[in-house]
C-alpha cells in the first residue's frame, strides 16, 4: 500500500510531529498510528462528553435541591417570627 503526500513542504512539520508522537521514523506508519489514535481519541472525546453531561444534570439536580430547602428554611423562619 502506498500513500502519496502532496505538498509535503506544506504538512511537513506536523507530520514530523507526528513521527514523534507515535515513535514512528516512516511517514506512512505515522499517518496510520495517527488515524488509530484519533479514532481512539474520538471515543474517549465521546465518553467524557456524556460523562460531563451527566455531572451538569446532577448539578442542577443539587442546586434545585439547595434552593427548595433555602426556601422551605425561609418559609419556616417565617411562620416562626
Amino acid at each position: 500500500m502506498a500513500i502519496t503526500i502532496r505538498d509535503i513542504d506544506k504538512h511537513y512539520f506536523m507530520i514530523e510531529d507526528l513521527k514523534a508522537l507515535t515513535n514512528s521514523n516512516v511517514t506512512t506508519k505515522a499517518l496510520i498510528k495517527g488515524g488509530y489514535m484519533a479514532v481512539e481519541l474520538g471515543k474517549q472525546y465521546e465518553d467524557e462528553k456524556e460523562r460531563r453531561l451527566k455531572a451538569e444534570a446532577e448539578l442542577a439536580a443539587l442546586r434545585e435541591t439547595i434552593k427548595q430547602y433555602l426556601s422551605s428554611q425561609q418559609a419556616l423562619i417565617s411562620a416562626v417570627e
